[in-house]
């Protein structure tokens, strides 16, 4: 508590310094105090996005943070406000390798046992933490990640104090709550938890080398276990250029095409395919390697998208990319977006417009990440709350689409996407897990059918000890019984040969290629099988139903 008073203070003389002295007695208790500093402070020419950009960056790493993670909150914030935000940097002296040695030592052991070389400079240095390069005794070239110390202490203090800002400048200023700030507030403190989680991290990368072990052109780092945890971070040393080095990668010899068309394909994979990606694609965390390879590091921010919600994702980006608005509008409210019904007209009008450029000029010169961050944009216009996993896959679609063109200025986003995206889900109908899926909605149809004839005895058991008073004559109750019995049979006959196709599938879908011969063979006999089955069950509704001949 007496940490959070004393920063209160500090926000407070800040704030002042930079002529914001009118929210003061909004957040800082004892703010009477301070009325000397308001007579002092003198007419700033600079505007006032410069100065609250000023202010965060002498307030040290949670306001730089927050700053950041505003500028990429286009669809939200006015304009001019993110331009100045976008010039945030981690300006942060580095911490002393003297202070970090218990960290090390704790994590490590003794760095004369541990370490053949340590570099003590950093060869990173960021508002949590710092990087060292480092040789084991075995060889291996190690890149360190070390918390710098107290920094949790630090940022838990500041984002508590975040909070009730945004809270209290949404209360004396109600037009604030169409910005959300508290809801902004709430996804920073989220952002802030994971990155703090050197173990978390750690996961990601080993999860993202795990789905990507069949694309060898895709690098992520090896973690070592035996000398990581929550504070510090010892991953595979990665040498490289930055991607958005167009001259450095024709140096090396590689074209930069060819990376603009790698990233582009490793984030619908992530998206599209696995539901697990890195939200955070600037191009300070992509190297491309010297041995022609691209590489991600600082993995700590990531998304999850549930299977039963991949689909919708898909149809949005694919009505976007097809400008089909009626269909955007329905993927929106699968995600729970809420759109008032007196808006709809409207909202529909303002995305066509905005995606009208797609099919109005030649494709090669629509900007495709200007129309994506226009439809947030026009939403925020009527108040709708967008999901954080819905724009957080926007954001990385647009940041990865402006890579795409700095690496190739001919880069088509429209053209890569529709044929891609096409494929996924015919893979998602086609795949092992969706035949899986039928199979056990089957499965628990089959169930319940077998189950009608003793539901059916049970009913009647009631009925004939007097706990069942229905109304009924028994010569219906014989008709009643033989329909079930025929329904039953024609249903049971049809699961039959739809489980029968669905297993042969399988079976031929997962076989050795070496097999697949004789499987061939073996699957058009089921499928034989299960047609006739189809056709004997056809022919016996239509040609031997009472029922069926009556109605003809």
């Amino acid at each position: 508590m007496v940490m959070r008073l004393r920063r209160y203070g500090q926000i407070a003389d800040v704030m002042a310094k930079y002529g914001f002295g009118i929210f003061l007695d909004e957040i800082d208790p004892d703010a009477s105090r301070r009325k000397k500093l308001f007579k002092k402070s003198t007419q700033d020419s600079r505007s006032v996005y410069e100065r609250m950009r000023l202010g965060m960056e002498e307030l040290g790493p949670t306001a730089v943070k927050f700053g950041q993670m505003l500028a990429s909150r286009g669809e939200t914030l006015p304009p001019e406000m993110i331009q100045e935000l976008k010039k945030l940097h981690d300006h942060v002296t580095p911490v002393p390798y003297e202070d970090l040695l218990p960290t090390i030592e704790e994590f490590c052991g003794p760095v004369d046992e541990t370490f053949e070389y340590f570099e003590k400079t950093p060869i990173a240095a960021a508002s949590i933490g710092q990087v060292h390069r480092a040789v084991l005794k075995d060889g291996t070239i190690v890149a360190i990640k070390i918390q710098r110390p107290d920094i949790a202490d630090t940022i838990e203090a500041d984002t508590v104090i975040i909070e009730n800002m945004a809270r209290r400048f949404e209360k004396v200023n109600p037009t604030l709550k169409a910005y959300n700030l508290t809801g902004m507030v709430d996804d920073f403190s989220k952002m802030m938890k994971r990155e703090l989680d050197y173990v978390a991290e750690g996961k990601n990368a080993d999860i993202f080398r795990r789905n990507f072990q069949s694309r060898p052109h895709i690098k992520f780092p090896k973690i070592y276990w035996e000398y990581s945890g929550s504070r510090l971070l010892m991953m595979e040393y990665i040498e490289g250029i930055r991607v958005d080095d167009v001259d450095g990668i024709k140096v090396l010899g590689y074209d930069p095409k060819t990376y603009a068309d790698w990233g582009f394909e490793t984030y619908l994979k992530m998206i599209f395919e696995d539901g697990f990606f890195h939200i955070d694609p600037h191009p300070g965390n992509l190297f491309v390697t010297i041995d022609g390879k691209l590489a991600f590091i600082d993995l700590g921010a990531i998304a999850v998208i549930r299977p039963e919600r991949r689909h919708t994702f898909i149809k949005l980006l694919l009505s976007i990319v097809d400008t089909d608005v009626d269909m955007i509008i329905d993927s929106f409210k699968k995600l729970g977006v809420n759109i008032d019904d007196d808006d709809l007209d409207d909202i529909k009008d303002q995305l066509y417009y905005a995606l009208f450029d797609t099919e109005s000029f030649e494709i090669s010169s629509v900007d495709a990440g200007s129309a994506l961050e226009t439809i947030p944009k026009v939403l925020n216009r009527y108040h709708i709350q967008i999901p954080g996993t819905l724009m957080s896959l926007l954001k990385v679609i647009m940041m990865v689409i402006g890579m795409g063109q700095t690496l190739n200025p001919r880069f088509n986003f429209y053209d890569k996407t529709r044929p891609y995206l096409t494929e996924v889900v015919k893979m998602q109908y086609f795949s092992p897990q969706s035949f899986k899926k039928t199979s056990h909605t089957l499965i628990e149809s089959m169930d319940s059918i077998m189950k009608l004839p003793k539901i059916f005895n049970r009913t009647m058991n009631k009925w004939a000890a007097g706990k069942l008073q229905i109304d009924i004559v028994a010569k219906d109750v014989e008709k009643l019984s033989e329909t079930i019995e025929k329904a039953t049979d024609k249903i049971l006959m049809g699961i039959v040969a739809s489980a029968l196709v669905i297993g042969a599938s399988l079976v031929m879908y997962s076989a050795d290629f070496e097999y697949a011969g004789w499987l061939m063979y073996f699957t058009i006999i089921i499928y034989l099988g299960a047609f006739l089955i189809g056709l004997a069950t056809l022919a016996r509704v239509l040609f031997f139903d009472p029922a069926a001949k009556k109605k003809h």
